[in-house]
């Protein structure tokens, strides 16, 4: 599982991607006290996918917290 909100501060829209959700209001919180207004708020389960990054596409890999579930047993 990981987070994923927009935040728009300064004329930009911040992304912040975590796998923590303390960290994540943590972040959320300090850039809404710099004056950021959070426009989407999504949680993705055990997804891959891909992201641009600098201008370039790259694999959001999994990471073993997300891949393995330790309530199933294989």
């Amino acid at each position: 599982m990981f987070l994923e909100s927009l935040v728009w501060l300064r004329n930009q829209v911040a992304v912040v991607i975590s796998e923590s959700v303390v960290i994540h209001e943590r972040a959320i919180a300090e850039l809404k006290a710099q004056g950021g207004v959070c426009l989407s708020d999504q949680c993705q389960q055990n997804t891959l996918g891909s992201v641009i990054v600098n201008g370039k596409r790259s694999v959001w890999p999994l990471t073993k917290a997300e891949g393995v579930d330790p309530n199933v047993r294989g």
